[in-house]
């Protein structure tokens, strides 16, 4: 199945996905391919990245890496501070 191009929107949708293993092999080469091409989502899942393992940290999970649960007001709030895409991206 050939690969397709994904937008800012569903890129930030997917990553969810792909950090518990979730994607497909062709959503995550598309996946993988905006990130090359597009400097905004590429900055944006480094601060991603950096936010859960900063979360970790504070929370001192000495446990499985991949497993921790995080409050759903912390997140709803990050997510409603988070600069509103222009449609099209």
């Amino acid at each position: 199945m050939p690969r397709r191009e994904i937008t800012c929107r569903e890129f930030v949708g997917l990553i969810r996905a792909l950090r518990d293993g979730e994607l497909s092999d062709v959503d995550r080469r598309s996946f993988l391919e905006h990130r090359q091409k597009c400097v905004r989502c590429a900055d944006y899942l480094k601060r991603y990245e950096l936010t859960i393992s900063a979360i970790k940290r504070i929370a001192g999970d000495p446990l499985d890496p991949n497993e921790m649960a995080i409050p759903k007001c912390l997140v709803s709030r990050i997510l409603s501070a988070r600069p509103k895409q222009q449609s099209g991206s």
